[in-house]
């Protein structure tokens, strides 16, 4: 049995799902283990973009069984509006999408209270209002809705008229906010999906299934625990979360890849050392088209960050390395690499010692030339311009991780595989 992973390396955005979708080509099963709508990712099949937000990017290949962990928090109104997609494009999804038993549910309650809870705040963490952090808070209070109680539709309207006098005791909302929910259409979208849930733990440990690819949402920076808090996402979408969120332990992964775009972006709030507020961080966040794909907010972007890369090659314990979005840095003449950060007149090589500290850190860098051509047509690695294998060897040396991939283009086929 083959199980490989795929994790974000930074703040969310890397461009995980191209990468999952080249992956799972010719895999059995691919699986979510934590997170949920707050999640985006875009793939372009036959030149129409298509974006998920919690059923697996396998799903648009063939022949592979595509699960929602029980680390996940699931929206069914996500879901019923994903499959809504997946009809439009001629996706073919029977019998192909497990959502595990004891995966908690996201309600409109959920939303709701991360709506007041993001207003209240003046939008300070910047999250998604999808309910995920609400939903996580149930689980670990023991209160939680899970997608087993979906099979009993009366129970499921017990349990969620239980919370929301819950929710109004505590002053979590008020009667008034109520109005803002539309319960009728979330029972129906429950309904929808019953079908969807199962058991997944016979199908996770079948060695009928020998080639698993695990896909991770967000970014190791937003994980809670290791992450920037309180600038993260509610759950851990680095490698550590999979024995959690799917139940198979550390010592079953064989490989282990790590995605980073070729600069980085941030959405929300939180610290970010290399963020640019000059024209090359607009040029960035124009050519590279950078809106989110969940919340369709601009992403703030910065050049490489090497200190955060190899905080979180550590962290994920990665095995090679995905590079995607080369091509966006095809018009500058000068490229910069974060290579260590300055703190209180000393310098700094590893993250976890001032990531409570990041705002107040200073960036050092190393200049690169830049290209300065079109690199989106070139079919190897030897096709690309020596500024940009430069650039590519550079980063894989100093984060000591082999490059293994490198995506120059958002169409399915424009991928690089180094040997």
């Amino acid at each position: 049995m083959s199980i490989n992973v795929i994790v974000g390396g930074q703040w969310g955005d890397e461009g995980k799902g191209k990468i999952v979708d080249l992956l799972s080509k010719n895999v059995n099963v691919v699986a979510r283990y934590q997170g949920g709508s707050n999640a985006g990712h875009t793939v372009y099949k036959d030149d129409k973009k298509i974006v998920l937000h919690q059923i697996p990017t396998g799903i648009l290949r063939k022949n592979n069984v595509c699960i929602l962990g029980k680390g996940m928090v699931v929206d069914p109104d996500g879901i019923v509006e994903e499959i809504e997609c997946l009809n439009n494009n001629n996706i073919d999804y029977d019998n192909r999408i497990i959502i595990d038993y004891y995966a908690h549910i996201v309600t409109p309650l959920h939303k709701l209270i991360d709506q007041l809870n993001e207003s209240k705040s003046g939008g300070k963490i910047g999250t998604t209002c999808k309910g995920i952090g609400p939903t996580y808070q149930d689980k670990y209070q023991r209160i939680g809705i899970r997608a087993i109680d979906l099979l009993d539709i009366d129970l499921l309207k017990t349990k969620l008229e239980k919370r929301i006098d819950m929710a109004l005791t505590k002053n979590e909302i008020h009667s008034d906010d109520l109005l803002n929910i539309n319960l009728n259409e979330y029972y129906k979208s429950c309904k929808k999906i019953k079908n969807f849930i199962n058991d997944s733990f016979p199908i996770l440990f079948n060695q009928s299934s020998p080639n698993i690819l695990i896909e991770g949402a967000q970014g190791t920076l937003l994980d809670i625990d290791h992450g920037t808090f309180p600038y993260v996402t509610s759950s851990n979408c680095s490698s550590g979360g999979i024995s959690t969120g799917l139940g198979i332990p550390g010592n079953k992964l064989n490989n282990i890849i790590g995605i980073f775009k070729a600069y980085v972006t941030r959405v929300g709030g939180g610290p970010f050392p290399t963020e640019l507020f000059d024209d090359n961080g607009k040029k960035l966040q124009s050519i590279g088209k950078e809106l989110g794909a969940t919340t369709g907010r601009v992403r703030r972007c910065g050049w490489f960050d090497l200190v955060a890369a190899k905080y979180s090659a550590s962290i994920n314990g990665l095995t090679g390395i995905a590079l995607t979005k080369l091509d966006i840095l095809d018009n500058f003449e000068t490229i910069y690499v974060c290579t260590h950060y300055e703190y209180k007149g000393k310098k700094i090589s590893e993250m976890s010692k001032v990531l409570n500290f990041l705002d107040d850190v200073k960036p050092v860098y190393k200049s690169f030339k830049g290209w300065n051509c079109s690199i989106e047509k070139c079919n190897s690695f030897k096709e690309l311009p020596s500024e940009a294998k430069e650039y590519i060897k550079y980063l894989s040396s100093e984060i000591n991780i082999p490059i293994e991939i490198v995506s120059i283009g958002p169409k399915r086929h424009q991928i690089l595989k180094i040997q």
